[in-house]
């Protein structure tokens, strides 16, 4: 017989290469009880495992991406992630001290005054000017010449009370109007902003916090006018800012104006 001999019958493999090393020498003998332990060492499975290189992944195991991920709507990491809208608030105000007239000489003047529910970080004084801004825009109620917007001090003259407050606060204030902390109302001479839709904005406007506030102060304003919510005219179009933008857009396009023209 030629060839690699094999162990035969249930004896152990170290028990048989010692034995054949017996018949073959003690030159042999020492290869063959390494090769033994060789083939002994393979056969219980105690190979050890290589460290792999540094930098190497894993196969099947989750790796980190250097570039950010996409967020919902488009939206900035900070948007999301840094700004935060308490529930609910202790229904005190800080009350904005600007006072802006109306670049317009018609229609009548209507006097508001902004108040800020205290533990939210807007600054009243800014989003007060902010939503003069808006108002007295060509684009907005103004261009109708039948209004025009003067802000005022709060303590002064005003007939019409802007508040920007937490999502608890802006559903006692519009009851018995349900808001249920997501949505904002007017409710008689006051016109109630829901904080977490001033900061936060809606899916239907994505990332574009800047016209959703448009559209959130000249829709409620709106309302304090008279006006009264209304569908989508078609696909396509511009949404009428009196329609429910905050809650989808359905065919129409986002718009946040009163006066726009169609593109």
């Amino acid at each position: 017989m030629s060839g690699v001999l094999r162990p035969i019958g249930p004896q152990p493999v170290q028990t048989y290469w010692a034995r054949r090393a017996l018949v073959l020498g003690p030159a042999a003998m020492v290869l063959m009880i390494a090769v033994a332990l060789i083939i002994s060492g393979v056969s219980n499975g105690s190979t050890a495992q290589p460290n792999p290189p540094a930098g190497a992944h894993t196969v099947g195991s989750p790796t980190t991406s250097m570039r950010p991920a996409k967020l919902q709507a488009d939206r900035t990491p900070k948007s999301l992630d840094t700004v935060m809208v308490p529930e609910s608030g202790p229904r005190t105000y800080q009350a904005a001290k600007k006072s802006v007239r109306s670049r317009s000489s018609y229609g009548a003047v209507i006097r508001y005054d902004v108040r800020v529910e205290d533990g939210l970080s807007i600054d009243p004084d800014k989003a007060a000017v902010l939503i003069q801004g808006v108002l007295d825009d060509s684009r907005s109620w103004r261009s109708t010449r039948r209004w025009r917007f003067d802000l005022t001090p709060v303590g002064q003259s005003a007939t019409r009370h802007a508040y920007i407050v937490t999502p608890a606060t802006t559903d006692r204030l519009c009851a018995p109007y349900l808001t249920r902390g997501e949505v904002s109302c007017q409710n008689g001479n006051r016109v109630v902003l829901n904080a977490k839709r001033w900061l936060l904005g809606a899916d239907s406007y994505g990332s574009d916090l800047t016209n959703y506030r448009r559209y959130l102060i000249n829709h409620e304003f709106g309302h304090a006018l008279g006006k009264h919510h209304v569908g989508c005219p078609g696909p396509g179009r511009l949404a009428p800012v009196m329609m429910q933008q905050t809650k989808g857009l359905g065919a129409c396009k986002k718009n946040p104006w009163p006066q726009a023209s169609q593109d």
